[in-house]
């Protein structure tokens, strides 16, 4: 029987442990700890966070500098520590979709104004196996986002994420928008349960939507499935519907136009069933 690789994290140099992910110095001693070169401990759970930082679940806790305080659930800037037993990368199995070719519409107008469309287009494909592009070929429309614009039109615009979750029931899809409560712990969940995530990320004054599909924690990568084409890090600059598929978007990236707000700030769908059966998500996130 095979085992899983136990989960450990040594400090490649003297460094602090952290209750939070931010500066050091902005820290009371109570929510720090010094841990010297060399020092390795077991972990139980690891994931990526803001800032290059770690999220660590300690087996044993650590007192913190005041020496009263124990601290099990620290952050660690990455640089500083070597992490042994890191998950696997994740990358799911999804068809690609981009937004620029998507039929015009009276109420969503042309592909440019459809991410939102798009990216729930690309998620419940995958979901339901392809139910959407099946349909598609039935009707003699070009592509599945054809077939999703007409069980979004029932109930309102693209841009508005109630009628999203209301087209996507239509399919069996329970799922809910939930807005600056994301972390990546409820990224990694969804993505290891197989379910790609629709994200909603900065971009100009506004906003955009990807769908997450994939994450590489030992390259910090993220991979993103971007309908509007390759993003040039996290800058408003893009090679407009070219590429898209499985983006490398940088733990960096990802804290610029992500969680901008600050940690578990993120937006994004979760799903809570798929015809009928439970996916194990968090509800009212």
């Amino acid at each position: 029987m095979s085992t899983s690789p136990e989960k450990a994290v040594t400090a490649r140099l003297d460094t602090i442990f952290k209750k939070n992910p931010v500066g050091s110095q902005d820290l009371e001693t109570s929510e720090k700890v010094l841990v010297k070169a060399g020092t390795r401990m077991l972990i139980s759970a690891v994931s990526p966070d803001r800032y290059q930082h770690v999220k660590l679940q300690l087996v044993k806790p650590l007192l913190a500098g005041d020496g009263t305080t124990s601290l099990v659930t620290v952050y660690a800037y990455q640089p500083h520590v070597q992490i042994e037993g890191l998950p696997q990368a994740i990358k799911l199995a999804v068809k690609y979709r981009g937004q620029t070719n998507n039929d015009w519409h009276p109420t969503f107008g042309n592909g440019y104004r459809q991410c939102n469309l798009t990216s729930c287009t690309m998620l419940a494909d995958c979901l339901l196996g392809g139910e959407l592009t099946r349909r598609a070929a039935a009707q003699g429309l070009k592509e599945p986002e054809s077939v999703y614009q007409q069980l979004l039109a029932k109930y309102g615009d693209t841009i508005d994420h109630t009628c999203q979750t209301k087209a996507l029931k239509d399919l069996g899809i329970d799922s809910y928008y939930a807005q600056q409560t994301l972390s990546a712990d409820d990224l990694l969940l969804s993505l290891r349960q197989g379910i790609p995530v629709v994200l909603g990320v900065k971009y100009k004054t506004g906003g955009h939507i990807v769908l997450l599909v994939g994450c590489d924690p030992e390259r910090q990568i993220w991979l993103v499935h971007d309908p509007f084409g390759t993003r040039h890090g996290a800058s408003d600059s893009y090679d407009i519907g070219i590429g898209g598929a499985y983006d490398e978007y940088s733990f960096d990236t990802f804290d610029r136009i992500f969680w901008d707000r600050g940690a578990g700030s993120g937006d994004g769908r979760i799903v809570t069933s798929v015809k009928g059966k439970p996916t194990g998500l968090k509800a009212g996130l």
